[in-house]
């Protein structure tokens, strides 16, 4: 029946053609392998990856060669099928083509040549094809300990087209100590997924020079709340002073974390001037961004900020409210009979004659203390 498969393999459907293919692999006939070599130069690529798939099951020198050569084939679903035809033929003069198949552009690919080697029974020789290896198997973060040897294969990954192991790239490239790696990963920064961009710039917290600052202050403006979030938190480890205004602007973000971390930034600053841009935040919509304000108002201890702690002594969460009172005995043990305090008062009785009962009872304490400034404070409700 080769004849007449050999017949088959010149018509003009594709489909007929690897149908013809299919046959010739089921026919264990070794005369089938010069024509399945020549239905890896079709002009289709269905018809080639079905060729090289079939040639897998033809343990032949012959069969070696070809699908070697196929490994160059500009179809990646015809170099995938080649690389995992040439592991099921166990012959090991595939090696050497199959590691540089660990470096194709296709993740595919590049996953079936490891499976080949693997099938051979190749172990990596230098810590390079380890990096190589690694990457390829999906071990990202393990070929980051390979050292420098894993910074060209991380960086090419960096170009892949899926997102997630670019992503992965860049977290592994955090833990690579070659100086090489800030200008790929800056480029990363500006990757269109946010994901990678975050891990970018958690990969370059440690790196402060100037190109590195311009990139988070930018990210600063980035539309992903997670990737402005990230450029905070690594800038703010930084503890520069020259920073503040940037995490004065910070303040005003639509995002509650992030302004969380512009207000502990300032926070450790512990500079007084610091209160009057504080302030306004301890009307946050957020619990936990009035709760630090709150600390950070004590910790700057400014006396400026003494009314909006009184008033915060009204606040719906207990937190805000205990941690405005701690404030206030920080910034001045006298604070009830100061100025600030007793310009609270009118609010105070407004807050009277609020529908909540717990609004109108912790206002009627706060009074009380104001009114008898040398007495205890009541404890919170």
């Amino acid at each position: 029946m080769i004849w007449w498969n050999n017949l088959r393999l010149k018509a003009s459907n594709p489909q007929a053609r690897c149908k013809a293919v299919e046959s010739l692999a089921s026919s264990n006939d070794p005369q089938a392998i010069a024509s399945l070599m020549t239905c890896l130069e079709d002009v289709n690529a269905q018809v080639r990856r079905a060729a090289a798939q079939a040639l897998g099951n033809f343990p032949d020198p012959r069969s070696t060669d070809a699908l070697i050569t196929t490994l160059r084939d500009s179809n990646e679903g015809v170099r995938e099928t080649a690389a995992t035809a040439l592991g099921r033929l166990g012959d090991e003069r595939a090696t050497n083509p199959l590691l540089w198949a660990l470096k194709d552009d296709s993740t595919h690919v590049r996953a079936s040549a490891a499976g080949a080697l693997k099938n051979l029974g190749w172990k990596p020789s230098t810590e390079e094809e380890t990096a190589f290896f690694e990457i390829a198997t999906g071990h990202t973060a393990a070929a980051a300990r390979t050292g420098e040897a894993a910074f060209v294969p991380l960086v090419a990954e960096l170009k892949n087209d899926t997102s997630f192991l670019r992503r992965a790239a860049a977290e592994a490239l955090e833990n690579v100590n070659d100086p090489r790696r800030i200008q790929p990963l800056l480029a990363a920064a500006r990757d269109p997924d946010a994901t990678v961009r975050v891990s970018a710039i958690y990969a370059l917290a440690n790196e402060t020079s100037s190109e590195v600052a311009a990139m988070l202050m930018n990210s600063f403006r980035d539309h992903d709340p997670q990737v402005r979030l990230a450029a905070a938190e690594v800038l703010s480890k930084w503890e520069d002073p020259s920073y503040v205004p940037c995490f004065f602007d910070l303040l005003a973000d639509s995002h509650f974390e992030v302004r969380l971390t512009a207000v502990k930034f300032l926070a450790k600053r512990r500079d007084p001037q610091a209160a009057e841009v504080l302030m306004p935040l301890m009307q946050d919509a957020d619990s936990d961004v009035r709760l630090t304000v709150a600390q950070a108002l004590g910790a700057v201890g400014n006396p400026i900020a003494i009314e909006a702690l009184v008033l915060a002594m009204t606040d719906e969460e207990r937190a805000v409210r205990d941690a405005a009172a701690l404030a206030l005995e920080q910034i001045d043990g006298n604070w009830a009979g100061s100025e600030g305090a007793q310009r609270a008062t009118a609010q105070l009785e407004t807050s009277l004659q609020d529908r909540r009962a717990w609004v109108r009872s912790a206002a009627m304490q706060v009074l009380a203390r104001l009114r008898a400034p040398s007495g205890p404070m009541p404890a919170s409700p």
